[in-house]
């Protein structure tokens, strides 16, 4: 019972987000002695029923909320309960420290994001949410971000760019809750435009994964493709202070007056080269014109993406002129810590943007033989849950019946489904109901499946980027994963080039009896040519056997050759005997002329 009046005095205050990060002044001179030991013993017996239960429901909020009641309990003279591990371990306090889990498996350092300059109550709930070391872009950019640099992130997906952006706004927030309420800031602090809806949605879940209901309440979406009302009142009651959306919802709501951006302190751009296509240009200037006008100094701006390209960085420059470029990959951590000269050799744009862990192939297959080798990948591969990638929507309907056909059901997923019908498909393909997703380009980057164990292209990336975010699908946090490109004959040359640009190794592969096995190319198989060899020797003791059958009856048989000299001696002889004794024909005498005679 305890537990529960705890549960449900939690909830109330869950109610007024403004008071879930300041520390409770005011109770605590009201706190009397009687008034602490109850405490104490709730506090005891929620950590016998299982206070993380609580941590796990309320997030941030119940968690700053737990530590506030130990705080003052022990403040006021709590005699009959010792201050527990846990309880030290949030207030900041000495512990012996679990062992280090990594978030990005691989990562070799040992920093926490207490050494980032994160505020204790952020650092304890991404503890308790399962991070407790940070990632490579993380560690490069989090602290300086939280001084207010404009920063252009480069990092392979999967790698945690998303919190990497996120903590920092998240940790002005968590230290502007503490100051009084008149001297709060007001309004939406953070807008992050993306360029797909899957995007915008992971974004949200990643922030109600750290804050839990806080990080519900002070958060809003506005995606294209649901329902702009429910939106328009969402952003009246909310207040958010987060703003995630695409292009075209939010310049529509700038216009209408609803979303107000002339104060908002960091603008984020996701997925930053995919949004400087032509159909986003005219929404991205609105935004970027009426984002943070009203901020003084100047509003903060971040790029961000997995292959930023010099001529990408250069269209963004009338934006953010003193945007500083980081390559936030493993690779470069490890050379800044080594080199203390400068003499290291320039890294390609794109090539340190795949993920380490990927194994590369390509598969040969005709055109109408596509589908079928497919089938037959997935099998020998062993994939669970694979990713399959189309350039053209309207295939993926008849890639999807022939498959469905062939014995393997899979999902669709492309830009011409609404929010319900997309959100529904990966939930289905994140419980396993189905092996394969067929998708398109436009609905790629938003996909954030852990369990992708392999990627195969049906049809060739346009170039060596979409290649990249394709391939990103998989070998998440440093994960193992498998790329495998089906290309035409005629198409072996695109691959070449790939592999060229982004400085890997695309190993050439067959599918033969339910294995992936090296493919030899035109040269044949080591059991076709023995067998190629053995009948050439079967010929050759066949033709020596004739031959001497025919040296048995008399003398060796004459070939077809000499058979054919012969018949054509035996015409020659035929014809010259026509012209009277053999002799030389005649010389050739006009009508009505005496014949000349030679003279002896």
């Amino acid at each position: 019972m305890a537990a529960a009046s705890v549960v449900r005095n939690t909830s109330m205050i869950l109610a007024r987000p403004g008071r879930l990060l300041a520390p409770v002044r005011a109770s605590r001179a009201r706190v009397d002695a009687s008034a602490a030991s109850r405490a104490t013993n709730r506090r005891v017996a929620l950590r016998s029923n299982g206070a993380s239960a609580i941590d796990s429901r309320l997030g941030l909020a119940a968690r700053a909320l737990h530590t506030t009641i130990a705080r003052a309990a022990d403040a006021t003279g709590a005699h009959d309960a010792a201050p527990s591990s846990s309880a030290s371990t949030e207030a900041g306090e000495s512990s012996p420290a679990p062992p280090p889990e990594d978030s990005a498996p691989g990562d070799a350092t040992h920093k926490s994001f207490a050494d980032l300059g994160l505020c204790r109550t952020l650092c304890a709930a991404l503890d308790a949410t399962g991070f407790k070391h940070p990632s490579p872009p993380q560690l490069a950019t989090i602290p300086m971000l939280l001084e207010g640099t404009d920063v252009a992130m480069q990092s392979y997906t999967g790698s945690g760019k998303t919190l990497a952006y996120l903590l920092p706004v998240l940790n002005r927030i968590a230290e502007d809750q503490r100051k009084p309420r008149g001297e709060r800031a007001d309004g939406v602090q953070c807008l992050v435009v993306v360029p797909s809806q899957e995007l915008a949605m992971q974004i949200v879940r990643q922030v109600e994964r750290v804050l839990g209901e806080f990080g519900r309440e002070i958060t809003q979406q506005c995606i294209g493709g649901a329902n702009i009302r429910r939106q328009e009142e969402a952003l009246r009651r909310k207040r958010p202070l987060v703003v995630v959306g695409t292009p075209g919802r939010v310049a529509e709501l700038s216009r209408s007056g609803i979303l107000r951006t002339h104060g908002v302190k960091c603008l984020v751009i996701d997925e930053a080269d995919d949004l400087l296509a032509s159909n986003f240009r005219r929404d991205m200037a609105r935004i970027v014109d009426h984002t943070g006008k009203g901020v003084v100094g100047g509003r903060q701006t971040v790029i961000v993406s997995a292959t930023l390209k010099r001529e990408t960085l250069d269209q963004y420059s009338y934006m953010a002129p003193n945007l500083v470029h980081v390559k936030a990959t493993k690779k470069e951590l490890e050379k800044a810590k080594e080199a203390e000269g400068g003499e290291e050799g320039e890294t390609s744009d794109v090539a340190a943007s795949l993920p380490p862990n990927l194994e590369h192939y390509s598969v040969v297959a005709e055109g109408r033989h596509k589908v079928d080798r497919l089938r037959r990948a997935i099998h020998a591969t062993g994939a669970e849950r694979a990713l399959v990638f189309l350039n053209f929507g309207h295939r993926l309907t008849d890639t999807r019946d022939k498959l469905a056909a062939r014995g393997m059901p899979c999902g669709v997923l492309h830009g011409g489904m609404n929010k319900l019908e997309r959100a529904n498909e990966l939930a289905a393909f994140r419980r396993g109901d189905f092996r394969a997703l067929l998708v398109s380009d436009l609905a790629a980057r938003g996909i954030d499946v852990p369990e992708v164990d392999a990627v195969f292209n049906l049809d060739l990336p346009t170039d060596e980027t979409h290649y990249v975010h394709r391939a990103g699908r998989t070998g998440r946090m440093g994960a193992d994963g498998m790329v495998m490109t089906l290309a035409g004959p005629d198409e072996a040359f695109v691959l070449t080039k790939i592999q060229r640009k982004l400085g890997i190794d695309i190993k050439a592969a067959d599918l033969q009896k339910g294995r992936v096995v090296p493919d030899r190319g035109n040269k044949p198989t080591p059991r076709k040519e023995h067998a190629e060899a053995k009948k050439q020797r079967a010929e050759r003791e066949k033709e020596k056997e004739k031959v001497g059958a025919g040296a048995g009856k008399g003398g060796s048989r004459p070939t077809r050759v000499e058979r054919a000299a012969e018949r054509r001696g035996t015409f020659e002889d035929e014809f010259q005997a026509t012209r009277g004794f053999g002799a030389k024909p005649k010389a050739y005498t006009p009508k009505g002329q005496p014949r000349r005679r030679k003279r002896d």
